[in-house]
This record gives structure tokens, C-alpha cells and sequence, in this order.
């Protein structure tokens, strides 16, 4: 029996492991400190995938509103964004992986006060 198990696990640590999408990098990226207002937000993942979800909130974590678009299977999703006054921001995601499970996550970036 404890034969037939260790085979049974060892055949399933064999198997290849399907991982979800990952968000690869994004515009402006984490942790950015930008000195303009970006014009938009990308978002760039490993493989096709259906963003269900954007949400950008601003200062005092007010959220900022975002222009509508179509769900569709891309790899890269680029969003306009309005002016943004100085602040700190965070954009949080949602998609549909290739393998059909919901994965999220969340980019932070500042926008500081132009120099004068």
C-alpha cells in the first residue's frame, strides 16, 4: 500500500503544472514615481487573457472613473486614463486566465507636483 501511494505521488509531482496569467509588467510600472500625469495605464501578460475589472483610486482613496471597454482575450490591455492631479494611485486588476481562473493584483504609482 505505501508503495502504491509514493508511485501515486510521484506520478502527480510529474505532471506538468498549469500556472495562471501573470501581469509581466505595466505602464506606468509598480512603485513609479512619474513627474507628468500618465496618459495611460498598460497592462502586458504572459499569455491572452479577459480583463474583467480596472479600478484606479487616487488621493484620500477616491476612486477615479475610467472609460468603459469591451471584455476581450488580449495579452495587453492599455486603458486611457483623465489627467490625474498629483497624489499617490493605486490601479487594481482583475482577468480571466487562459485556463479559465480569475487572478487579480494591484499596481501602485505616484504622480508627483510638477517642478517649478
Amino acid at each position: 500500500m505505501r508503495r502504491r501511494a509514493l508511485t501515486l505521488l510521484g506520478l502527480l509531482a510529474a505532471a506538468p503544472a498549469r500556472a495562471h496569467s501573470e501581469l509581466r509588467r505595466s505602464v506606468p510600472a509598480a512603485g513609479a514615481v512619474l513627474r507628468a500625469s500618465p496618459e495611460r495605464i498598460e497592462l502586458h501578460f504572459n499569455e491572452r487573457v479577459q480583463l474583467t475589472a480596472l479600478r484606479l483610486f487616487g488621493p484620500g482613496n477616491a476612486e477615479v472613473m475610467l472609460p468603459r471597454r469591451p471584455i476581450r482575450e488580449a495579452a495587453t490591455e492599455a486603458i486611457a486614463l483623465p489627467p490625474l492631479p498629483p497624489g499617490a494611485y493605486r490601479a487594481e486588476w482583475r482577468i480571466i486566465s487562459a485556463d479559465g481562473h480569475p487572478v487579480g493584483g494591484s499596481i501602485s504609482f505616484r504622480v508627483e507636483p510638477p517642478a517649478p
